[in-house]
């Protein structure tokens, strides 16, 4: 009874441990391998060049891999506020669109949200938006953000971003400079002697015909 009892246990522990090694095997070795043979979609692994639009000064590396259509990889911030900070990524990639999870890679900091990105430009850029918790806000926004295949295309992005702020920029202070005070009390008094000279000559006129 007791000889059928353990023998019984103990197979029951041998076939409970070959179930989850061969779940185990046909998870991570037998549905990727599949995934990768027949997988479409483009190349998308290796560093991109990130930036964001609305703050140029923020720039990171990211390094994808991928194994199908599933996505990991890793995002260091090379200059910005969070500069030396990395963050890990997951999600996948299907039908040029790449949703991803990211959490900082620092246990002690809660920076996280998620990133959602299509592919273009020729697969030469992922651009979309990443939604994030803002601290000192103390809610949830999202920005544009962009991925650039090469870094030299990042740069040429960025510089021809910050003319074209910096012409944003000049532009404003020629318009304040046109409605500060002085230039008004200017015009109004160019105004108004232009109408006196108007009036004067009318006067003359009238003046001239009763002659």
């Amino acid at each position: 009874m007791l000889d059928n009892l353990t023998s019984g246990l103990i197979s029951g522990l041998i076939v409970t441990f070959l179930v989850v090694v061969i779940r185990a095997f046909w998870i991570h070795i037998i549905i990727p391998w599949f995934e990768e043979r027949v997988y479409k979609d483009v190349q998308i692994e290796g560093k991109w060049f990130s930036c964001y639009p609305t703050d140029p000064s923020r720039l990171e590396v990211v390094s994808l891999k991928r194994h199908g259509h599933t996505v990991n990889g890793t995002i260091i911030c090379t200059s910005g506020s969070d500069s030396g900070e990395n963050y890990n990524v997951q999600g996948s990639f299907r039908n040029l669109i790449l949703p991803l999870t990211y959490e900082a890679d620092d246990r002690t900091k809660t920076d996280r949200g998620a990133i959602t990105l299509r592919l273009v430009q020729n697969s030469q850029r992922l651009a979309g938006k990443i939604a994030f918790y803002d601290t000192p806000a103390d809610s949830i926004n999202s920005v544009e953000v962009i991925w650039f295949k090469e870094q030299a295309q990042r740069d040429d992005y960025i510089e021809r971003l910050e003319k074209k702020h910096e012409e944003r920029d000049q532009a404003k202070k020629r318009v304040s400079k046109n409605n500060s005070p002085q230039k008004k009390s200017l015009t109004n008094s160019k105004e108004i002697a232009h109408s006196q000279t108007k009036s004067d000559s009318s006067d003359k006129k009238r003046t001239s015909r009763s002659s």
